[in-house]
Parts: structure tokens; C-alpha cells; sequence
């Protein structure tokens, strides 16, 4: 038995320091370099800011207009020193962090894997954000209160969006999306 415990303590310490050593070879691969910069900003409908009314407190109607090209939501960003690519194109890495308040209170927040982007002006999927999701299960999981998923009570809902960049310098002006109910 003690030969198995024993087992058992060295197989998981050498799983541990193998996490370990990958975990510290990939914040240092994320680390900011010396001469990477970037610099932009998320815009809504071309605005920093912008306010919507969901008379019926539907997300999907919210979802619908993103879809439908109502509500867009752009990227912008320009790049110095950048990492290349096979192709000369600088390439920069991006963290989405979305998060919901409700009249003035953090409710949600979710901080997506970076992805890697090229500078320049796109146009960004609301899933890229997890924006619907958020505001779905904003006050709970409806699922479990009995009422319809996405169904939002009345008030003021504050869409914080933005773009963090991972191993270069520099700030993304981050858009708010305000959700009147």
C-alpha cells in the first residue's frame, strides 16, 4: 500500500511541475515586448457610446438587431513593432473582457481566450463578446426561476466591452452599450 501511495505522490509531482513549467513558459510567451505598441478603440454603431430600449426586456430582440446589422460593433486598432507573420503582416493578440451591470451593480463577467488579429478596422460578432449570454443569466439561470431564457427585468443595464492586449503596450478604448428595459 505504501508503495502505491508513493506512486501515486511522485506521478502527480512531476504533473504538477510539468503545469507548472507550461503555465510559466506561456505567461512569458504573453509578456509585453519592449517595442510592440497598440492603439485603438470598440465603437457601437461608430460610437464610444451608445443607448438601446428593449421594450419587451427580450435579449433575443437585442440578439436579432446585432444579426440583422442593426447594431455593430467595430474594432479598430493600429500597431507599431508588432510580431510578424509569414507574410510581413504585423499580428497583435487580443483578450475580450465583457462585462453587465445592472443600475450601477457588476453582475457578469467573462474574459474570453486571447485571439490574434491584424491591425486595421473589423467588424466584430456579438458572440465575440458574450454579450447575450451575460445579459441571459445576468439575474440568475432562468431556467431555474421558471420564466423564459433571456427575459430581463426592468432597469438600466450597462454593456462594458474591451479588447486587452496581450504582449505589446498600448490601450484599446473600450465601447458601452447601455440597455434601457
Amino acid at each position: 500500500m505504501k508503495k502505491i501511495t508513493l506512486l501515486f505522490a511522485i506521478v502527480f509531482s512531476v504533473a504538477f511541475a510539468q503545469a507548472q513549467i507550461s503555465k510559466t513558459s506561456l505567461n512569458r510567451s504573453i509578456s509585453p515586448s519592449q517595442k510592440a505598441q497598440v492603439a485603438g478603440q470598440l465603437l457601437v454603431n461608430g460610437k464610444s457610446s451608445v443607448e438601446l430600449r428593449l421594450n419587451q426586456g427580450n435579449v433575443v430582440d437585442l440578439f436579432k438587431n446585432f444579426k440583422t446589422n442593426k447594431h455593430q460593433i467595430q474594432f479598430v486598432f493600429k500597431g507599431a513593432g508588432l510580431p510578424k507573420d509569414q507574410q510581413g503582416r504585423g499580428v497583435a493578440l487580443f483578450s475580450f473582457v465583457t462585462e453587465i451591470y445592472k443600475d450601477g451593480k457588476l453582475m457578469r463577467s467573462v474574459k474570453r481566450e486571447p485571439l490574434t488579429f491584424f491591425p486595421g478596422e473589423m467588424l466584430e460578432p456579438v458572440e465575440a463578446f458574450d454579450v447575450i449570454p451575460l445579459l441571459t443569466f445576468a439575474q440568475g439561470n432562468p431556467l431555474e426561476k421558471g420564466v423564459y431564457p433571456g427575459n430581463l427585468t426592468k432597469g438600466k443595464y450597462l454593456v462594458k466591452i474591451k479588447a486587452i492586449p496581450m504582449g505589446s503596450s498600448g490601450k484599446i478604448e473600450e465601447a458601452n452599450l447601455i440597455v434601457w428595459i
